[in-house]
């Protein structure tokens, strides 16, 4: 996918927040509850120059394929400082509240040698306040901008960006028949109307008197951005960039740690335990009013301050996950409080799964009550829709979602699915800012980095090597595979130093953080934390991350190595909810590698259209949970022509071209061999599926943006006289 041919750079000017300043619930910093507004105002900015002159329909359509996404970033006072505009863009756009910070950016733009536009929230000097914005004034400045910068554009870019502002169009909103209730539950999907010009109709602030109004208010709004995709439909062009997810499944989280039981020191501090405990035990969104509660909040004023805390929190939650769904045209399906109590629960699977075969019987027993409980919690007819809209899911939220059974399977091996995890806020806005694709050759992608950590005596040091070395003729010549043995923290950094391959496999030893607060790796006698591996190693695009526990459902804090490895830098972590076993997950990377020799090419040349990293994962998970089901019903795996080999062949290939049904084919061709009933052969499958190594795997961060593409694509839809502009541009 190529580049809009001239972005504009929307920059949040923050204070230089300190990170233990940063709020105790959630984890967003002391800036954010001020810039909300700016979360509201981006979402109906254009994301370049030439976007305006367009038909809204067609740059509908483009968003729903990930393109034209705004290019925003928070940044600090002090590093904006120390740039200058020109690396920040050609047309720049700076947005900030706190009066010392504005008074700091007009400062600084004062010196700069190129125009910007800024927008406080207060009138400042050479500003535009933003009661005082409006499309013309932004339209103004790019207009400036081409005076004063013209020269420096191909002429056929610069005609382009004159015509467009000839053409500018600020489209009128339309009107829609929903109803506009005000609510966090629902201000998601109004940004993501009003980005596309839409309007609800009569504003009004919702009160629910039922858990069911508050679920049929946002599945209501889901369904009106579900019919504007559906309105615009597919496009030719989405071959080469595909369509990211049409649907956000989300709900805000505290801290880990701020569940536990709030003990107050004094008298003077019940009223504020009282308010704390009610938002700490909270299950649903609708909230029976307890009249004690209420008395002690009113006489309170600490109480009341622990509950703006938390509201602001859930605003900037809100705000930023409505730009991010508005700049794809996707839904936002807020979920409930009741996602976040299942915890204990999965302390007790997470014991029993380490329990080794000690707690086998026991583990289906469990897995089914965590996915019953989180079944309960979401709501049948949020279920229902979720089925109906399909994938891709992009879920934001720490409780295992993925796990939530659609039509008899786990959410992320029904659908292709990633999450973000909605803790801590500040890693939560980074990545939910980062919107630029990734776009890697076939040939660039089989360039892979191992780093083992194992130790000299360690019985799995081998394993690794030894799956890789068994289907070396299907992969050698292929994958350019580097293997780094590295013994301490510095072999570690220095390895991923002098790389620049765009995957990164970890073989080594997870060290969960279900008991400690930071999760680690272990290198030699070390257990590092990748939280301060940033700046000071490159992170590639890719880490999977083949070692138990690095994004452990039991986690005691955030402070998870899958989480760590993003905000380091990485674009995607593939991480391990749980313990993985030393031969499973060998044998897990080694089918990468070959997926990525020979699935990649096939894939492109077949489907022509481009891959993307969710779906080459999401297509290893479903494959390994077909062979662990044939393992344990049909038999181990033996060389063609045997029923299992066959069987194993047909599922991959249902698999692989996107067949919905390929779990229920499998499960009926089964009941076929084993002459036994559909319900009887789903039974077992439901077991296997409880032990399985393939609902261990977890998909952080944005693979969504990474691309894979041959440039064959780019040829059939993109014009000749378009390439060639942006080649010279």
């Amino acid at each position: 996918m190529f580049p809009d041919p001239l972005r504009i750079h929307y920059l949040v000017v923050l204070a230089d927040d300190a990170l233990e300043d940063a709020s105790p619930f959630q984890g967003f910093g002391p800036s954010w509850p001020n810039l909300i507004w700016a979360f509201e105002l981006l979402a109906q900015l254009p994301a370049d120059v030439l976007e305006p002159s367009h038909s809204i329909e067609g740059v509908i359509a483009q968003r729903m394929g990930g393109m034209r996404q705004l290019l925003w970033s928070p940044l600090s006072i002090s590093p904006l400082e120390r740039s200058e505009s020109k690396e920040l863009g050609f047309f720049v756009v700076l947005l900030s509240s706190n009066p010392d910070v504005t008074e700091r950016v007009s400062a600084w733009m004062a010196m700069q040698p190129t125009s910007m536009l800024h927008v406080p929230l207060d009138a400042s000097k050479g500003s535009t306040e933003a009661s005082a914005f409006s499309p013309d004034v932004l339209r103004a400045y790019c207009r400036k901008v081409l005076e004063e910068r013209g020269q420096e554009l191909s002429q056929a870019r610069r005609e382009a960006v004159k015509s467009a502002l000839d053409n500018w169009n600020n489209l009128e909103t339309k009107p829609i028949d929903l109803k506009a209730w005000s609510h966090n539950i629902t201000l998601p999907n109004h940004m993501v109307l009003a980005r596309a010009h839409l309007e609800a109709r009569d504003p009004e602030s919702f009160h629910g008197k039922s858990e069911d109004e508050y679920t049929k208010v946002i599945l209501d709004s889901v369904k009106a951005v579900e019919a504007v995709r559906e309105e615009v439909g597919y496009r030719g062009f989405h071959r080469m960039s595909l369509i990211h997810p049409s649907l956000y499944l989300v709900e805000p989280a505290f801290y880990r740690h701020a569940y536990s039981r709030f003990r107050p020191a004094t008298p003077v501090d019940r009223e504020t335990g009282a308010v704390l405990r009610l938002m700490q035990t909270q299950r649903t969104l609708f909230i029976e009013t307890d009249a004690k509660v209420v008395k002690g909040l009113l006489n309170s004023a600490a109480a009341q301050h622990v509950l703006a805390i938390r509201q602001q929190d859930l605003n900037i939650f809100t705000a930023a996950i409505g730009l991010k769904a508005a700049q794809t045209c996707s839904a936002v399906m807020r979920l409930s409080p009741g996602v976040n109590h299942v915890f204990p629960l999965l302390g007790n699977y997470a014991r029993n799964i380490r329990a080794g075969n000690a707690g086998r019987l026991k583990t289906p027993r469990l897995f089914h009550l965590l996915q019953k409980q989180l079944a309960d919690a979401v709501s049948q007819d949020r279920l229902k829709l979720i089925a109906e809209i399909g994938g891709p899911i992009k879920i934001i939220s720490d409780a295992p979602i993925e796990w939530l059974p659609i039509d008899g399977l786990p959410l992320m091996l029904r659908l292709d699915c990633s999450r973000i995890c909605s803790t801590p806020g500040n890693v939560l806005l980074a990545q939910l800012a980062m919107s630029e694709p990734v776009t890697i050759s076939p040939d660039e992608i089989r360039r892979v980095l191992v780093i083992s950590s194992f130790k000299d005596d360690d019985p799995l040091r081998n394993l690794l090597v030894g799956a890789l070395n068994a289907i070396s003729q299907q992969w050698l010549g292929k994958v350019e595979v580097k293997t780094q043995r590295v013994s301490s923290r510095a072999e570690f950094v220095d390895a991923l130093n002098r790389s620049d391959a765009p995957i990164l496999i970890f073989d080594g030893h997870g060290r969960g953080n279900s008991e400690t607060g930071v999760a680690t790796l272990r290198i030699g006698d070390e257990n590092v934390d990748v939280w301060h591996l940033r700046g000071e190693a490159r992170i590639p695009p890719i880490v999977i991350l083949s070692a138990c526990d690095t994004h452990g459902i039991d986690a005691s804090s955030h402070a998870t190595v899958g989480t760590g490895f993003l905000a380091a830098g990485a674009q995607t972590v593939l991480a391990t909810m749980l313990p993985v076993g030393g031969m499973a997950s060998a044998s897990f990377v080694a089918r990468l590698i070959y997926r990525l020799a020979d699935f990649i090419p096939a894939a492109l040349k077949a489907n022509k259209r481009v891959l993307n990293w969710t779906e080459i994962i999401s297509g290893m998970q479903r494959m390994l949970l077909a062979s662990e089901i044939l393992d344990g019903l049909v038999g181990p795996l033996e060389r063609p022509p045997s029923p299992r080999a066959k069987i194993q062949s047909e599922a991959n290939m249902h698999i692989n071209t996107g067949d919905p049904e390929w779990f229920e084919w499998l499960l009926e061709t089964i009941a076929k061999h084993r002459n036994e009933s559909m319900e009887a052969v789903l039974g077992r499958a439901n077991s296997i599926i409880a032990r399985s190594e393939a609902i261990r795997y977890i998909q952080l961060g944005n693979p969504e943006n990474i691309l894979i593409d041959d440039g064959s694509i780019r040829d059939i839809f993109v014009p000749e006289d378009v390439q060639k502009m942006l080649v010279e541009g």
